[in-house]
């Protein structure tokens, strides 16, 4: 066989499912196909393809990026751009990837179709309302049809997750010419625990009750100071004694980005949880395996190197706090308002959906011997000048540097690190500004 036809056979091996077990056995040299740089992603209307071959989903435009997910003959895939060298991106079941051109083909009546909700709406797991919500959506929210209407009932896509809605609540978008839903003016949020309850009054009967920091969906004012809100998918209601509207924070659009920025103004979609999760290796001053051992892949990966390389520089450091769930943030938030009173636990604690821990991007490291962590203390030691001076080789930055606190909101953490990949770290560490300041927001 000659070299042009290995490099076709062992392509075509490699695009379908068959290269799944192959390459595992290890009989195939994929090492030998090289492809130079990623090919810029044309924006295209979304359109439904069917794989014609069991098809491997890979992490880029190229046979040498990691399989995603194997999909069987048959399977219909979501196409939302088109690659250089006959690759498509494609959506399935939430992930993002590439798969070769050569082994789908364009559905029949495949353009799907955006539609506009004209109420706040429930996503359901079926076409019925006795089916479970999978998620409830704002009015003008907008989502795409990835079946026709059936029964009044429409199959939908929305950031990744699929359900079905009631056609009598949504219309067709009519394109660019259909309006921006408008942004809500302010978030709002408990500042105690707080009751939902059935009437505006206290003699309504109590459905839930919420922890202080909370987000709520308000939706409009009622009578004698309660609020109307949406949770759950139900209607209730609030006493607006015990909320707060915090003008001009904003829900972040790329939370899966590295470099997301989430502060006092920019939070987190309410009970994100970052995809890809795992436990680091590096020691922690504790034993236990919890979530505070846990880090985005990718951050994971820098951590293990950033301490390696303190290592072998004589400068011992230790883990003390990672990732933190919505739920741990939302309950510790709480906690400190119980404490201390809303006001002042704002000061020092994040509002949930706000702290950094929540990205799986955030950590709070110490000295080898466990001693002064969190504590300003540390600012004062050889680990602290160490992290200073080399944790941007790594791509980590000082999230709250010394004298910044008017602009990321919070005192000095010389132990708080922050992933954000090596050349933003250090450009920022160049610069001597905050992430805040490198990419021009509040």
């Amino acid at each position: 066989m000659t070299e042009v036809n290995k490099q076709r056979f062992y392509k075509k091996l490699a695009v379908t499912g068959l290269a799944f077990t192959l390459v595992g056995a290890g009989t195939l040299g994929l090492h030998s196909l090289h492809f130079t740089g990623e090919p810029t992603v044309a924006s295209a209307a979304a359109e439904t393809y069917t794989t014609t071959a069991n098809l491997n989903i890979r992490s880029g435009p190229s046979t040498s990026n990691a399989i995603i997910a194997t999909v069987k003959q048959g399977t219909q895939l979501t196409v939302i751009g088109q690659a250089a060298s006959g690759w498509l991106k494609v959506s399935y079941q939430g992930k993002t990837g590439y798969v070769s051109s050569e082994y789908v083909k364009k559905s029949a009546s495949s353009t799907t179709k955006t539609y506009v909700t004209t109420a706040n709406l429930n996503i359901r797991s079926g076409p019925s309302t006795s089916s479970a919500i999978v998620v409830t959506v704002k009015q003008g929210t907008q989502l795409t049809a990835t079946e026709q209407p059936s029964n009044g009932w429409l199959k939908v896509s929305y950031q990744g997750k699929t359900g079905y809605v009631s056609t009598q609540y949504v219309k067709e978008s009519t394109g660019s010419s259909e309006p921006a839903p408008a942004p809500a003016a302010s978030v709002y949020v408990a500042t105690a625990n707080l009751n939902v309850r059935t009437t505006a009054s206290t003699s309504g009967a109590v459905m839930a009750t919420l922890k202080a920091g909370t987000q709520l969906d308000v939706t409009a004012k009622a009578a004698n100071g309660w609020l109307k809100i949406t949770y759950q998918g139900k209607v209730g209601y609030v006493s607006g004694q015990y909320v707060r509207a915090l003008a001009g924070m904003k829900v972040v659009s790329n939370p899966e980005s590295i470099q997301v920025v989430v502060n006092k103004q920019n939070k987190l979609p309410e009970n994100y949880v970052p995809k890809d999760l795992v436990y680091t290796t590096i020691p922690f001053t504790f034993k236990e395996q919890t979530e505070k051992k846990k880090m985005r892949s990718e951050a994971a990966a820098a951590i293990a190197q950033l301490f390696a390389g303190a290592k072998k520089q004589g400068v011992t450091l230790l883990g003390v706090s990672a990732y933190r769930s919505h739920a741990t943030q939302s309950a510790l938030f709480s906690s400190y308002v119980q404490r201390d009173g809303y006001d002042k636990a704002a000061t020092y604690s994040a509002l949930p959906g706000t702290s950094e821990h929540e990205t799986g991007l955030g950590i709070d490291v110490t000295k080898g011997d466990g001693t002064c962590a969190a504590q300003d203390c540390f600012g004062g030691t050889k680990e602290a000048a160490w992290l200073d001076a080399h944790a941007a080789e790594y791509g980590f930055i000082i999230r709250y540097p010394k004298g910044k606190d008017a602009v990321t909101g919070y005192k000095y953490e010389p132990w708080h690190l922050r992933y954000v990949g090596k050349p933003v770290a250090q450009a920022i560490k160049s610069k001597g500004i905050t992430l805040e300041e490198y990419y021009g927001i509040k």
